[in-house]
């Protein structure tokens, strides 16, 4: 499944046209029992928002929370879907049998500690085909340098979990303003 989802990613990165792309995002979802994922980026153009009567902070902050708070992407540029028909869901089941963890209908509690089981080795396979696609420099590739891949799962939200996960998957450089940014807002108690 590993290079299945990496040959995936690269060949939706390399149709991109648009300028201005900084950040990636791979945003797991929980469908039926089954983690799944959609690749997403965003662009400098949309993280400027029209300047109104707020404070200097209130700008910025506002401003930081369109570049890096996933939820105020939009998924206006959603790219690509995993699984996504008959045949890629197949190749997650395969991948969840191999891990033997299977949901029992008849054990909704083993189902659930096993779903749990599931969904963090997902998070550890995709922090490692971001790595994988940072060795191979696809991103440098068509981008000139390489970019965070920001790995985004609500149920972390945006606590220290998800600084760690996603400084495993880019490195600590490519991720310190996003880094940065988590830890404003929970010094503020802002979270959301």
């Amino acid at each position: 499944m590993k290079d299945f989802l990496i040959k995936l990613i690269e060949d939706c990165i390399n149709s991109w046209n648009e300028d201005g792309i900084y950040a990636l995002s791979l945003e797991v979802f929980d469908s039926d029992y089954e983690p799944a994922v959609a690749l997403s980026y965003n662009t400098e153009e949309r993280c400027y928002p029209v300047r109104g009567e707020e404070s200097e902070e209130e700008f910025l902050d506002w401003m930081n929370r369109l570049r890096w708070d996933h939820k105020n992407w939009g998924n206006q540029h959603e790219e690509m879907w995993f699984p996504d028909d008959e045949d890629t869901a197949e190749i997650v089941k395969q991948w969840i049998n191999g891990l033997e963890l299977v949901c029992d209908p008849d054990d909704p509690q083993r189902c659930e500690d096993n779903y749990n089981e599931i969904y963090d080795a997902f998070l550890v396979l995709l922090a490692d085909i971001v790595k994988e696609i940072h060795k191979e420099k696809i991103l440098t590739k068509k981008f000139g340098g390489e970019l965070p891949i920001l790995i985004y799962e609500y149920d972390l939200g945006y606590q220290e979990g998800v600084i760690e996960l996603n400084t495993m998957a880019n490195g600590e450089k490519l991720v310190k303003d996003f880094a940065e940014w988590i830890r404003g807002i929970n010094a503020r108690g802002i979270y959301m």
